[in-house]
């Protein structure tokens, strides 16, 4: 008998992508299985970006010259520290911008470090225009990082709640790998031995039977373009 969907809404980030695509790190890299399935789900996603668009949490960037690259503008927000180049400086959940600014909001590996993760959401909302859309990327699996701001881990109902209770209709989204990715990236975590070829032959291994056993009970985490209404109906504050 086949199997039920765990997330029946999610599409897997590797299917139908452009043959010349190519992970910007090395396959024997121990990262990489999470970063295949991060920059595959963004370049879905890209077609969405246009006109002036504001990158929450931007750090320093990465991706306003690939994935971002169709904005007219780019203007980044984030707090200034060491790690970070923004253009506004600022806070996921007190925007200081003006309402419904921006065509288009982006937001990759962010919202799993803001304490209030529903209230920056309607932040984002706030600032979109009628008819913009929101891409946000989130991890569903990761160990401790940017010690003490790692407050959540978002499984897929809980997701989809955030996102309609700030007003936004979900557009696509994509489960960043199936349980086999997810299988991969614990072993890449916890074995000691840091030989590059074993990396690689542990990233090749689950990467293919993610794609071909399809078993999606666990994920990496998610990216999602949900898109502002156009009769911009108001959020609750």
């Amino acid at each position: 008998m086949p199997r039920t969907p765990a997330h029946p809404l999610a599409r897997h980030p590797l299917k139908n992508l452009p043959k010349d695509f190519k992970c910007t790190l090395p396959t024997s890299d121990r990262t990489f299985l999470t970063m295949i399935m991060v920059e595959s789900s963004l370049k879905h996603c890209e077609s969405f970006v246009r006109g002036v668009t504001l990158d929450v949490g931007c750090g320093r960037k990465p991706y306003e010259k690939t994935f971002f690259a169709g904005t007219e503008k780019y203007v980044g927000l984030d707090y200034l520290t060491d790690r970070s180049t923004p253009d506004v400086v600022g806070s996921a959940t007190d925007i200081p911008l003006g309402d419904a600014s921006f065509d288009t909001v982006v937001s990759t590996e962010v919202l799993e470090h803001v304490p209030d993760p529903l209230k920056a959401l309607r932040e984002m909302y706030r600032v979109l225009k009628p008819g913009g859309h929101l891409i946000l990327s989130t991890p569903m699996y990761w160990p401790r990082h940017e010690v003490p701001y790692d407050y959540f881990r978002y499984p897929y109902d809980g997701l989809l709640h955030l996102v309609k209770e700030s007003g936004f209709e979900l557009v696509q989204l994509y489960n960043r790998g199936h349980s086999y990715a997810f299988i991969g990236q614990v072993i890449q975590q916890v074995q000691p031995v840091s030989f590059r070829m074993l990396n690689w032959l542990i990233n090749r291994f689950f990467l293919w039977c993610d794609v071909h056993l399809q078993h999606d009970v666990h994920t990496l985490g998610w990216t999602f373009v949900a898109k502002k209404p156009q009769d911009d109906k108001p959020t609750k504050n």
